[in-house]
């Protein structure tokens, strides 16, 4: 049993994940002027009000502890987090990690920030943390996108795809199989590959051509973190980029 964020016992995440949907459906994103989002209002005063900071404890185990670590002279350091997006359907958050530090008396405060899509892997529960790019969040918000647009905008970057690729893609861990239309060109690379170190194509035909390409392919996890998945056709097999992070943020898990 698991406590949800409506502050009731549910069997598992993925019972939270909908029950937390069905709380900010219809809702509307409250943002602070640094964009970060505060909590969602309800379209009456009867509707529940969710507040960011409760989304951001529920990825506490994907998120290096907050403090705050000043003397008297306001030398220090400080760790906090913002949320700038969150799928409760997907059950991931894109969440800011800022270090604000002084090392002198007087001197100006300075601060490392990085944003990444963070969450729980299916099978085994465990977090993940994958940095994702600055420019992709902001440009997301600035367009007007809501909590799941930010998303959205997020893994369409660390995939290289459109938002409607993304739809019709399907996901494991840090890969995703995107159908492509017809026959790709390329070098013939057998039936079986691994790529990032633990996930493997399994594919009646491989091609390599810029990108990977595969002929109804299945990813395996060797590592059993995620339950395989396929497609029927020719997909190109995507591996998520990243970017550099402060280590108060670094990748974690798949």
């Amino acid at each position: 049993m698991q406590k949800c964020i409506c502050g009731k016992q549910h069997k598992s995440r993925g019972k939270i994940n909908d029950c937390v949907g069905k709380i900010i459906k219809g809702c509307s994103v409250i943002r602070n002027v640094y964009a970060a989002i505060i909590r969602w209002d309800g379209k009456s005063d009867h509707t529940p009000k969710l507040q960011s900071v409760a989304v951001i404890n529920s990825f506490k185990d994907c998120l290096d502890k907050e403090y705050v670590d000043f003397d008297r002279k306001g030398r220090g350091s400080a760790l906090n987090h913002d949320l700038y997006g969150y799928d409760p359907i997907q059950g991931v958050a894109v969440i800011q990690s800022r270090n604000a530090f002084r090392a002198r008396e007087n001197d100006f405060m300075n601060t490392h920030k990085t944003y990444f899509l963070c969450g729980y892997n299916e099978n085994t529960n465990k977090p993940f943390r994958h940095p994702i790019s600055a420019a992709a969040v902001r440009g997301a918000i600035r367009s007007g996108a809501d909590s799941v647009g930010v998303v959205k905008a997020a893994q369409c970057w660390m995939w290289g795809v459109t938002e409607k690729q993304l739809e019709a893609s399907v996901r494991q861990g840090d890969l995703l199989l995107v159908p492509e239309r017809g026959e790709p060109h390329g070098d013939y690379m057998g039936q079986i590959m691994t790529l990032a170190r633990s996930h493997e194509v399994h594919a009646s035909a491989i091609r390599k051509n810029g990108r990977i390409y595969a002929r109804n392919p299945q990813l395996i996890h060797v590592k059993g973190q995620h339950a395989p998945v396929e497609i029927h056709g020719w997909a190109s097999v995507r591996v998520a980029r990243d970017v550099t992070a402060w280590d108060f943020a670094a990748r974690i898990g798949d």
